[in-house]
């Protein structure tokens, strides 16, 4: 069966796609093959308002032309909302668009094969005739297996990135039909299935190694529409490997937190003289990531996430289409500018990195990413903690000083209280 984006409309898979929560994530693997089916991702987007663009893209494209519609949107959604995506525009909106409108077709397409499973209870997989198909898939063509085999849970399309493989249902009549062409006595014997060990998230913050069926992508080894249909199955958003974990009150069970780091020692003119220019001072911020007031720049972290560095860190969320600095609104932010320079060494040189997912409400989920750095000023003795991180509406910076007279125990109690989340990255040592 030809895949067409025109054959969404029907209610099934429009239904899966509504009911998607929109979650910003660093990685696609950030969550893991069933929990695809209940959140909408996309690989790097931690930006609420960059996913909501994205989802309403696709949703419009829908009904606008399909993929056409949506690779236009694209880049003017990517350049509105300073996202520096990998790839190109063509390769990363096609892939964006492909998975998820042909993964809603399948889970719907699923519900519907449920759904009359009584009169046709045979499912047979169909290879896409893709001019260089993956030869496991093509050797799984014709196959013909009951509709409740096993084999379904881990083979039902879409198999992995690209892939356009189909199923369709059988009455009892039309599946003896084809056994005689064949020479069968009855259903195929599903193959059996060869695991294999594959790493994942190489290019992320959390490299780790998975187990997948011989021929099936990472991440692909599931059924979308049974994941939809069955969520008691799933493993839940807030468990898959802590991602979606909060701290709370406590530490996790078993987990001891780390020391707190040794203070970097830096020159007292790190600080900028109070009669700063703050345009001078966000201009001298951007110029060390190669940025500058008009053209933005991509500065990959310590854990290998890239980030978007331009002006509109210093401008409030309410105001990013205007272009208004957060002192116009609020002058007592003029004063935090003179520890822009820590800001930039805590972003580029920190002592431990931090992610935590926050519940906004309404289905709505936001990465916040915690960049820590212990500083101490020389000939001044105070002891300053940075905390730069990622918030609904962008980057937010919080330098922080505790006098000199505060206690040791003091000073490390509070960038404890900083710890939030799950520790990704921690200068000199590897992640726990």
């Amino acid at each position: 069966m030809a895949f067409s984006p025109a054959d969404l409309p029907f209610k099934e898979a429009a239904e899966f796609w509504r009911r998607k929560i929109k979650l910003p994530s660093s990685g696609w693997t950030d969550i893991w093959q069933e929990q695809h089916s209940h959140a909408f991702i996309v690989a790097g987007a931690t930006h609420d308002a960059l996913l909501e663009d994205l989802y309403n893209a696709i949703s419009d494209a829908r009904s606008k032309g399909g993929y056409q519609a949506f690779k236009e949107a694209f880049p003017e959604i990517a350049k509105q909302r300073g996202w520096a995506y990998n790839g190109s525009p063509g390769w990363r909106s096609r892939i964006i668009y492909d998975t998820n409108v042909r993964q809603a077709y399948n889970a719907g397409r699923y519900q519907q094969m449920e759904s009359v499973k009584k009169l046709r209870p045979y499912w047979r997989y169909r290879h896409s005739g893709a001019q260089h198909p993956r030869l496991e898939h093509k050797a799984w063509d014709g196959l013909i297996l009951p509709a409740d085999d096993p084999w379904w849970d881990t083979h039902m399309p879409q198999n992995g990135w690209g892939c356009g493989c189909s199923v369709e249902s059988l009455s009892r009549a039309e599946a003896e039909d084809e056994w005689k062409k064949s020479g069968n006595n009855g259903p195929d014997t599903a193959p059996p299935v060869e695991w294999e060990e594959r790493i994942v998230g190489k290019n992320g913050s959390n490299p780790h190694t998975v187990r997948v069926p011989k021929g099936i992508d990472p991440g692909f080894a599931y059924n979308p529409g049974k994941a939809w249909l069955e969520p008691n199955t799933v493993p839940p958003l807030t468990g898959y490997d802590a991602v979606l974990a909060e701290r709370g009150a406590a530490w996790p069970t078993g987990f001891t937190p780390p020391p707190i780091p040794t203070a970097t020692h830096v020159p007292a003119s790190v600080i900028l003289p109070a009669s700063t220019l703050p345009e001078q001072a966000v201009t001298d911020f951007l110029d060390v990531f190669g940025a500058t007031m008009d053209k933005g720049a991509v500065f990959t972290d310590v854990t290998g996430s890239s980030l978007a560095i331009t002006k509109a860190f210093f401008i409030k969320g309410s105001d990013k289409q205007k272009g208004k600095f957060k002192w116009l609104a609020d002058p007592d932010k003029v004063e935090r500018l003179r520890y822009i320079n820590l800001l930039a060494m805590t972003l580029i040189d920190p002592d431990e990195v931090w992610w935590v997912w926050v519940n906004g409400g309404k289905g709505q989920w936001r990465l916040k990413r915690r960049y820590l750095k212990v500083f101490e000023v020389e000939g001044s003795g105070q002891y300053g903690i940075t905390v730069f991180e990622w918030e609904k509406d962008g980057w937010r910076g919080a330098t922080t000083f505790v006098p000199s007279q505060k206690s040791q125990a003091a000073r490390e109690g509070y960038f404890d209280r900083q710890r939030i989340g799950r520790l990704i990255y921690r200068k000199n040592k590897t992640r726990p």
